[in-house]
This record gives C-alpha cells, structure tokens and sequence, in this order.
C-alpha cells in the first residue's frame, strides 16, 4: 500500500499518511493532525462519527465511521451500487482505515453484506446531516481562500448567497417485496423523492431532505420547510436568497423564509392560476424594460429581457398579490438555435426583494441562475451516476446512496472540477494519488 511522506504531530511520532484514499476526501480525513490527536480525523471523519449506529453492540466488528467512509470514497471513484462499493473496498479499503485510525480489531475490511446493511439501516437524515454540513464548513473555507485570492468562481453574487431549491424523484426506488408493491410501483408510486438546496455560485449541494411519503401532495413543501430550518441552524438562510420553481410558491413556506430572515424568488405558472392570471394582467405594456441580456452558447442565441413592477405601489382591486411580495417581475426570453427556428418564452416570478435590495438585471441573473441546480446536481446524478437505474430499494438505502453521491460531487466542485465524470475517472484510474493532495488545509 502506497504512503504519503510522514508527518511529525507535536511530540508524537511521525505519522504516516495513506496515500490510497480519493485525494480529495483525503484532505479532509488528515487536517486536524496538528491538534495532537492522530485518531482524531478532520471534519469529514467527525462528522461521519457523529451518525448514530443502530446496531447492536454485541457482535459488531465494523465501525459505522468506517463503513460510510468506505463508502464514501468509493462513490468518489464511480461506484454506483453496493458490490461496485464493496469491490473498490476490498481494493482500497485498507487506506481508509488507516487514515481513521481504527482500532486492530476493526481493521478487517467489511463485505459487501455488511455495507449494504448499514447503509440500509443508518438513519438517513443523520447521514445527510453529517455529509451537508461538511460541504457547508468546506465551502465557507473555499469561499474564504477564494476572497483571499480574488477569485470569483465559489463567492456568492452581490454579497447575498443564493440557493436553489428543488426535488427529484429515484426513480427505481419504489420497493417491490410484495403484490401491492409492485402494483404501486408499476403505477408510479412509492418512490423515494428528495428536496435538495444548491449553492448558485459554487453549485454545493447544502443539504436534501426524503419527502415524507404520508404527505402526499404536500410532502415538497413540508420537506423545503424542514430544509429551510437545517439551513438556518447551521447558519446559511440568514440574508440569503431562496430561488425555487412553481410548486414551491407556497404561502406557508414564503412566510417561513421570511420568518428566518431569507427572501425568495418564487416562479409564478398554471398550478397558481389566479396568482398567475393577475400577474398577466399587470400593465406590463406601460412598463420600460429594466434590462437586456443577449448570450451566446451551444449554437443558439438568447435575448432576455426583464419588466418589474413594484407590487407595494401597485393594485389590481383584488388586495394583495402574496404575502410578503414588493416586486412582480416578467421575463421574456427569445431563442434562435442552430436552424434559424425561433421560440419565446414568458416567465413570471414574484420576490420578497424590493428595488433597493436588488437591481432588475440581478434578479434575472438569479432566475436564471435558478436551473444550476438541474444541471450541476440532478443531470450529474442521473447521467454520471445512473441514479435513475439503481435499483437500490430497501430502506434507508436509497437516500442514503444519494447522500453519497452528493457528497462525491461537492468534493470534486470544492477542489475545482467542473467535469464531475472527468473526475470520477481520474481517481478511478490512479487511486493512489500525490502527497501534496492530501497535504492541503481546510
């Protein structure tokens, strides 16, 4: 097994780093050696620690820190399903455990039966508690190299964070263990949806929470709520800016962002039909455009153009437009593709930001910026990880899969990889990687 260069800890001996582990999960499992505690890994390894084992002590051979670390860092190679887990663990495994530090009678490797029961029984809101506030300390530590340095790419816009809220659906998760299972399944039902929050400028996932299957119709909106008040706990919802699509415009979760000091950027469409009716009849005509942005990409030409209208200055005799809302905006985007066909979409939104807070053509940066969460999260894992064809069915394994994937793509986004599968290859084919990787400070 191939090592890094040994370390001198305060009066310890030199401690050797494995070099074995995913670069850039190393970083994290090695930072706090200079604390004096060698066993005592970074923040990646604590916070794993910090999952509570539902297992019962007697006849437990495998630490859960070890076994979600495993796991980990075999989805940052491409593992997708627990044999492909449990085979890079047989490989590479050892290195793991070493940087852990775990104790002589948890060194054996875990098999492939063992990862897939403890990551079917491991609570997987600790899981994504664990993995999302990780990605929150890295990605405060990033943003703050980066101010340093001058670099814009992770640094949130106009002083404000921005998050994209969203949901997606695994597709191959609904169980099928029984006759009615399968009908369920067979009709669409008792798959596993999650609702993620995604960083708009380093596209960080900052946590997801599973919608509550008994929830029904209301399950996105109860889950947004409970992610909302993680993201507040842990300090990020504070002034930031909440940018969802239609089937988050929901009262209740408008006032609960507001309630928490967040404004909102709420897209207005048919499943709000008066909402939408009386913003279409706003005197948009009389109104000059605020902004214009013309943009180049992929062989199409985009213009965009934005009206707002203060709402708080404004009525149409049916008293007030939603609560909490000063400012009704309308963009217009025309396209022109490769083939001179042209198309025009119109998109309405309402936002808790009056005109000093935000200037037009920074709102509709935002609502634009909004659909990064699809294309840097959900697109990834669907099309770099297959999520969409796993069949991982049975309890928390679903969710919690998912949880590692994501943490694979923070990992790689925090370190500069904007070709998550161009990552994944990498350390896929060389395992073993350079000691300066794994020397770095967070």
């Amino acid at each position: 097994m191939a090592s890094s260069p040994a370390r001198v800890v305060g009066d310890q001996a030199p401690v050797t780093l494995p070099a074995g582990l995913p670069a850039h999960l190393t970083d994290s499992l090695v930072t706090d050696l200079e604390d004096g505690d060698a066993a005592a890994t970074s923040s990646l390894a604590a916070a794993l620690a910090a999952v509570p084992d539902v297992r019962r002590r007697r006849g437990r051979r495998h630490g859960l820190t070890g076994v979600l670390a495993l796991a980990a860092c075999a989805c940052l190679t491409g593992a997708t399903s627990y044999v492909a887990i449990s085979e890079w663990a047989a490989a590479e495994g050892a290195a793991v455990l070493d940087c852990l530090d775990e104790e002589p009678h948890r060194r054996a490797l875990p098999c492939e039966a063992t990862l897939r029961r403890c990551l079917q029984a491991t609570d997987a809101a600790a899981v994504d508690a664990a993995v999302a506030g990780w990605a929150g300390q890295r990605l405060a530590a990033e943003q703050a190299r980066s101010a340093h340095a001058g670099d814009q790419i992770l640094l949130p816009s106009a002083t404000r964070r921005v998050i994209a809220i969203d949901g997606k659906t695994l597709r191959g998760s609904a169980p099928r263990s029984t006759p009615e299972q399968v009908a369920i399944a067979a009709s669409g039902g008792g798959r596993t949806h999650l609702v993620a929050a995604c960083d708009h400028a380093s596209g960080v996932t900052l946590g997801q929470v599973a919608c509550s299957p008994e929830a029904g119709k209301g399950g996105e909106i109860a889950a947004a709520q409970a992610l909302s008040a993680a993201l507040d706990a842990r300090g990020l919802l504070v002034d930031s800016v909440l940018t969802a699509d239609a089937g988050f415009t929901a009262r209740e979760l408008a006032a609960e962002l507001r309630s928490r000091g967040a404004h909102w950027i709420l897209r207005i469409k048919g499943n709000q039909k008066t909402l939408h009716a009386r913003l279409k009849a706003l005197p948009w005509s009389q109104v000059p455009e605020a902004a214009r942005v013309r943009s180049l990409g992929h062989g199409r030409v985009e213009t965009r153009t934005i009206r707002v209208i203060d709402l708080a200055g404004s009525t149409d005799g049916h008293g007030d437009f939603f609560p909490d809302a000063h400012q009704a905006l309308k963009i217009i985007r025309r396209r022109r593709d490769r083939h001179g066909r042209w198309s025009v979409q119109t998109v309405y939104a309402i936002t808790s930001l009056d005109h000093r807070q935000a200037d037009p053509a920074l709102l509709a940066t935002w609502v634009r910026g909004h659909w990064s969460i699809e294309a840097r999260l959900h697109w990834v894992r669907d099309v770099t990880f297959g999520e969409d064809h796993s069949q991982v069915r049975t309890d928390h394994g679903p969710t919690n899969l998912a949880a590692l994937r994501t943490l694979a793509i923070n990992a790689l986004r925090l370190t500069g990889h904007t070709n998550i599968a161009a990552g994944l290859r990498e350390h896929a084919r060389t395992p073993l990687r350079a000691a300066s990787k794994s020397e770095r400070r967070v």
